[in-house]
């Protein structure tokens, strides 16, 4: 289908520059602590925790890849399909709640671009960002007024959408809240067990420095979504 044929709607956001360079920074800190464990398990012997670090950094080095030669978003008069580094997903007009532009404040990129679907759930947009487009809020704007103008989707606010976004919104807070105490406890982990090495004392480090602070986060996102749930009805 031309874009003329589809009333100006069709176009596809894919990588337009070279990787931006926080990604060229993960990926090359993945690959150094890969090699590092490699070496470290050439010369003192396999270990659960060289085996653990190197499995993670392979896997978000591998999905880093992934995720610059796959990913696009592709929009047509059907509706929006977003492909992923691992899968791809299609949104009929009919499911899609509203295109967004938002403001990521302290990560990259600075601004990305989300489709909210009428179940309340919020899905960023590759590719939909100020590296890859001169003007994503410009572009946006012109997109969802081209699908207003087309009748592809409606501007009346939803009471019962809007409480839902409002919901995982919290939620998504909540989770990025429980990652920073589970961040501080690794930290604080990692601590206790170089002071029971330091000491000769027993100590585990798997168990102090992986486990504890993975039981912890999920454990803190449960207390937190709580917290705001109540604060939530307190503000309603």
């Amino acid at each position: 289908m031309s874009d003329q044929d589809s009333g100006g709607i069709a176009r596809e956001f894919r990588r337009t520059r070279r990787m931006p360079p926080p990604a060229l920074l993960l990926m090359a800190a993945g690959v150094l602590v890969g090699a590092n464990s490699v070496y470290a398990m050439t010369e003192s012997g396999a270990s659960v925790w060289n085996g653990l670090s190197l499995a993670a950094w392979m896997v978000v080095v591998g999905r880093g890849v992934l995720e610059e030669w796959r990913a696009r978003t592709s929009v047509t008069a059907d509706g929006v399909t977003v492909r992923g580094a691992l899968r791809t997903r299609t949104w009929p007009w009919s499911d899609v709640y509203g295109i967004r532009v938002e403001d990521n404040r302290h990560g990259f990129p600075r601004w990305s671009g989300y489709l909210y679907a009428v179940d309340g759930r919020r899905t960023r947009l590759p590719q939909v960002d100020e590296y890859h487009l001169p003007d994503p809020i410009g572009e946006i704007a012109d997109l969802y007024a081209t699908a207003l103008r087309l009748g592809l989707t409606s501007p009346e606010p939803r009471p019962e959408v809007e409480k839902r976004i409002e919901r995982e919104a919290r939620r998504r807070k909540a989770w990025q809240r429980a990652a920073v105490v589970g961040a501080v406890v690794a930290v604080a982990m990692f601590v206790l067990d170089g002071w029971l090495l330091f000491t000769d004392r027993p100590s585990n480090t798997f168990l102090l420095v992986l486990c504890v602070p993975l039981l912890c986060a999920p454990l803190a996102f449960l207390l937190l979504d709580r917290v705001g749930e109540a604060r939530a009805a307190r503000a309603s």
